[in-house]
């Protein structure tokens, strides 16, 4: 894997009494994990970790691959997914500034469970195996941040398979570009919303259970009523309230 890793501590300089303070503060603010720490134990677990840059579509790790490394996002979004034999893909989640993952592996010394892919160009923090058990032994109550972050990770997987059974494509499409736009979306001077993902139709096929062509009749519908708006491999939605409308409809 081409990328950039050095030292956190040759970032700042050596005589400054908190280096890692104002990255401490962004991650509490944006971080499960970090939200349940306290500032010390903050600074302590960034002075282990090294700063890691991946370019857009640059993996991260493989599905079966021995992991022995947790990965914190600072800056940027990248994909969780998984592939079948024949070459299919799911997307699971996108992650975001603040998300954590690798910590499954880090726990039970199992393979990685998934891919994981920058969706845009990422900065991430690295923390290996060996250096944090060691700091999750010393500090236990970061165990429930630890913890939160899986469980949501886990009930946003239980929504996934749950909208696939349940829900057609128009709604499952629907509910998927609403949670997009809220999340990474941008107010656009026109008024709408584009959405901050390159994400091709392919992809928010293996997002929401559906074939490219699924994706592309329904969204050029929405195109024709003023729902939503294609350009340059972006999404523009005109009419947030039409996509929320289609959801409640199926939830009554």
């Amino acid at each position: 894997m081409n990328a950039s890793t050095e030292s956190l501590d040759g970032m700042t300089g050596a005589d400054e009494p908190s280096p890692y303070q104002d990255l401490a503060d962004m991650l509490a603010d944006t971080s499960i994990l970090f939200g349940h720490m306290d500032s010390q134990a903050a600074l302590e677990l960034l002075s282990l970790a090294a700063p890691r840059s991946v370019k857009a579509r640059q993996t991260v790790c493989r599905k079966g691959e021995q992991g022995d490394e947790l990965y914190i996002v600072t800056h940027g979004k990248l994909k969780v997914s998984s592939s079948s034999d024949d070459g299919r893909e799911a997307i699971l989640a996108i992650l975001e500034d603040g998300d954590v993952f690798g910590e499954m592996s880090i726990i039970d010394g199992h393979v990685r469970s998934a891919d994981v892919a920058a969706v845009q160009d990422t900065e991430m923090l690295v923390i290996h195996r060996r250096q944090f058990m060691p700091f999750l032994e010393c500090h236990p109550g970061v165990c429930i941040g630890l913890l939160t972050a899986l469980i949501e990770r886990l009930r946003g997987t239980d929504a996934l398979l749950e909208d696939m059974h349940f829900l057609d494509i128009r709604t499952r499409l629907a509910k998927t570009l609403n949670k997009l736009a809220l999340d990474h979306g941008r107010t656009t001077a026109g008024g709408g919303i584009r959405i901050d993902l390159k994400l091709s139709q392919e992809d928010l096929g293996n997002l929401v259970g559906a074939t490219r062509e699924s994706v592309n009749k329904q969204l050029r519908a929405w195109v024709d009523e003023g729902i939503v708006e294609l350009s340059q491999s972006t999404i523009v939605v005109r009419q947030l309230e039409a996509l929320q409308g289609f959801v409640k409809s199926r939830e009554r």
